[in-house]
């Protein structure tokens, strides 16, 4: 709790975090499998001697190049940076435990961007005579290993946060990679990389004015849509199993920041195949229309099973490592006896300024008979936006506060705040002394009496 808090008051950290990331991972996996699919598609080119599907391969190639390397990059970006001011604690703890491996990762991404333009503007050379087909064809190659061990790579390190096994416990960076949901998460985010390949492919493809080459186009990627079917499945079913008995539960929880999303992911898996085999069969008539529900579908499905993993992990951001409030064990216990002040220097300046404002007020105060103040509205929004602001909103689309503040009294704000990670076991502790956790409850009436006085 050493860092500062990042607060944007009415929305929860979480949400942010979730809205770029889904649409980051969305194109990201894209670009994994759009790589298979490249020079699947360009041998496959090569061995029909095929000018018009040379033709749309390179027009797929800039799509895919723009979507990939600028938006795939700038969301990268804003990835590395939302999480380091929403979780720096969490971020330092990865960046240290696998350093080499981002290293790694970051080395591969160069790779991926020098092959891919390679790979774009080398295109025209083909027809020239100036490079050779199989030439091109090793460069997308490379692209494509790259792009695979980056994913490889990425799998890692976020199933650790998942499932760290026993490598918290004997420091291991093997183990911490070779986790207990590596090889399930592996195989389901290839499956779904292929999947969302084809998916893309059918978008670009239902622009090809050559019917005859948009027909086979279009069912070659309404195959890689409807093949990879199977293997979710089943991934997704190894991939619960890997979990530890408390993630499983946390998955199968009834509530409404987890529950849904785990029925959006049971339905829209089906949904995708049947419009996989429609876009089949309808070939000849495939349609920019159908393309985009497509691929709506497949942004619904990697949107809920991000959001599925993320929750699961609750009330931890590093199951028996770190909190999802960003506080180790280590330091709850420490603020339970001392205060948050004890471990949060950003709280501990509140504190010492209430102790000159309550030794101001009591002088001005004195011989008035008017009570001087003991707690402070600012400290306990400050634990607010500390402790509640990562999962919690104020008034606004995600877990928002206000809803549940409306049927406790104050005592009952603060009995509901003893309670979090005992009768609320899915909610990290509440970490601080009664005085911290009063003013916590001040400051969470005040919110309730302001939503009702607004109304």
């Amino acid at each position: 709790m050493e860092y500062p808090v990042w607060y944007i008051p009415g929305v929860s950290y979480g949400l942010i975090m979730a809205i770029i990331s889904v649409l980051h991972v969305f194109v990201a996996q894209f670009a994994v499998g759009g790589g298979i699919y490249l020079v699947y598609m360009e041998r496959k080119a090569r061995r029909e001697n095929s000018a018009q599907l040379y033709s749309w391969l390179h027009r797929h190639t800039w799509f895919f190049l723009l979507l990939t390397m600028v938006f795939g990059g700038l969301s990268g970006v804003a990835i590395w940076f939302t999480m380091g001011v929403i979780n720096p604690a969490a971020t330092s703890s990865l960046i240290h435990i696998f350093l080499w491996l981002w290293a790694a990762e970051w080395v591969f991404f160069l790779v991926e961007i020098v092959s891919l333009l390679v790979y774009y503007y080398t295109y025209p050379l083909i027809k020239e005579g100036r490079i050779s087909a199989a030439a091109h064809w090793r460069v997308g190659c490379v692209y494509a290993f790259a792009g695979y061990m980056s994913l490889v790579l990425i799998n890692g390190i976020i199933s650790f946060m998942l499932t760290p096994g026993e490598a918290l416990k004997n420091s291991s960076l093997a183990q911490a990679f070779f986790n207990p949901s590596f090889l399930s998460s592996l195989a389901f985010r290839t499956a779904l990389c292929l999947l969302l390949a084809g998916m893309f492919a059918l978008f670009t493809a239902s622009r090809i004015q050559d019917a005859a080459v948009r027909r086979k186009v279009t069912r070659i990627s309404a195959l890689w849509v409807c093949a990879p079917f199977l293997a979710l499945l089943a991934a997704s079913a190894w991939y619960f199993m890997a979990l530890p008995p408390d993630r499983q539960a946390a998955v199968l929880r009834r509530t409404a920041d987890i529950h849904p999303f785990v029925l959006a992911y049971g339905w829209v898996l089906p949904v995708i195949f049947l419009l996989g085999i429609l876009a089949f069969m309808r070939a000849e008539k495939m349609r920019r229309p159908l393309s985009v529900l497509i691929l709506c579908a497949g942004l619904t499905l990697v949107g809920s099973f991000e959001w599925m993993r993320e929750t699961a992990r609750r009330p931890w951001v590093i199951p028996g490592y770190m909190y999802a409030s960003a506080v180790r064990p280590s330091e709850g216990e420490k603020a339970a006896h001392a205060g948050v002040g004890a471990v949060s220097g950003w709280v501990g300046m509140i504190d010492r300024a209430d102790s000159v404002a309550i030794e101001k007020a009591a002088s001005d105060a004195s011989g008035n008979g008017i009570p001087a103040p003991t707690l402070t509205a600012a400290k306990g929004a400050f634990i607010f936006a500390q402790q509640c602001g990562p999962c919690h909103g104020v008034g606004g689309p995600r877990i928002d506060i206000l809803p549940r503040l409306k049927r406790f009294s104050p005592a009952g704000i603060e009995a509901q705040i003893n309670g979090q990670g005992v009768y609320l076991d899915y909610m990290p502790p509440f970490f601080g002394s009664r005085e911290d956790r009063e003013a916590l409850a001040v400051y969470l009436n005040a919110l309730m009496l302001a939503n009702v006085g607004g109304r």
